[in-house]
């Protein structure tokens, strides 16, 4: 039996490349945030997500759970869709 011979392929940058993504994405929440001249006290104060919470998704550009993101919306005076950059 001959040995099975793929192709070569690298993995290197698919994860930097999704790191960017969500990099990208925070600094996007920190820019509808700061746009408004929100702190994160008073952003977490309008929608009820605990302050520490949106530090953690600015910095890692993580937001889930379709009601945060309707209050983040609501919150910031936005389309769901441009908050999640689906279209500007």
């Amino acid at each position: 039996m001959q040995p099975i011979c793929l192709p070569a392929f690298s993995l290197a940058g698919v994860g930097r490349k999704a790191k960017e993504r969500r990099d990208s994405y925070g600094a996007w929440l920190l820019h509808l945030r700061t746009e408004r001249g929100f702190t994160q006290a008073k952003l977490s104060a309008m929608t009820g997500i605990p302050q520490r919470t949106l530090a953690h998704w600015e910095r890692t550009g993580r937001l889930t759970g379709r009601s945060v993101i309707l209050a983040m919306s609501k919150a910031l005076g936005v389309s769901v869709e441009k908050l999640l950059r689906i279209k500007d």
